[in-house]
């Protein structure tokens, strides 16, 4: 490839996204070794500086360049289905396991469902059939972002006026009598995020092209590894936990853990 070509690539999303879903494997792999494998180890994750900030930090992350990379799309419809058929997979498969091992690792709604209805969202927002000025597509997506935001931060309130059910748990409004869940990402407030993506995506990437196009090359070398983990993100955050379990699940049958 001509490097032209190499430094407009958008390299700065890649590694962005690469960074947060690096952050969060390792998330998932110190909880796993203390919530599901019991270990006495990582107690900080429970520390109110992880779950209020640092937590939130990589996840705001991740989403917000998800947002953005929907703008990129050349068919988010496709993007949205794809992603809905990765997730209901998990789904089932975390069924499955937890029935199996008598264990709760299910995942009825989490960050690949919520990017899934998000993209189909957008997908139908900017779709040509609808005729929607540029600046009535932001005008929605501000606004919506602001109202996902808001009601999220009701979400104690709302718990307590409404009867949750499992048609209300991707909404965040959870039902009393429900199984753990091993990972969970509500819409409310996490959508408004990937809303303040896309909105950021239209005005800052209208060319779609990098904001840094004379990015010098000890850059673009330094951050290609996240390059290619953000660019493969779906197949690497589908695939993670079952490898970190399974890896875990035979580090303690041979008795090292």
């Amino acid at each position: 490839m001509p490097e032209q070509s190499t430094k407009n690539r958008v390299f700065e999303l890649d590694a962005l996204r690469g960074l947060a879903l690096f952050m969060m494997f390792l998330h998932h792999f110190i909880f796993d070794l203390r919530y599901l494998f019991g270990l006495d180890v990582f107690a900080w994750q429970e520390s109110w500086w992880f779950i209020q900030l640092l937590r939130p930090l990589f996840l705001n992350v991740f989403l917000v360049v998800s947002g953005i990379s929907s703008s990129f799309s050349r068919s988010n419809t496709r993007r949205g289905l794809r992603l809905l058929g990765v997730s209901v997979g998990i789904t089932i498969v975390s069924i499955v396991l937890s029935r199996l091992s008598g264990s709760d690792f299910y995942v009825f709604f989490n960050v690949l469902h919520l990017l899934a209805l998000g993209t189909l969202l957008y997908a139908g927002l900017v779709s040509p059939r609808l005729h929607l000025k540029e600046p009535v597509i932001q005008a929605i997506l501000l606004f919506a972002s602001i109202v996902m935001v808001y009601l999220g931060g009701l979400m104690p309130d709302l718990n307590q006026m409404f009867a949750g059910n499992y048609l209300t748990l991707p909404l965040g409004i959870l039902p009393d009598a429900r199984p753990g869940m091993a990972d969970y990402l509500p819409l409310l407030p996490w959508l408004g995020f990937f809303l303040v993506g896309s909105l950021l995506g239209r005005i800052v990437y209208p060319a779609r092209t990098t904001a840094f196009p004379h990015a010098p090359e000890t850059l673009l070398k330094a951050t290609r590894p996240l390059e290619f983990l953000g660019r493969n993100s779906l197949v690497f955050y589908a695939l993670h936990q079952p490898v970190l379990i399974g890896l875990l699940s035979a580090l303690r049958a041979l008795g090292w853990i």
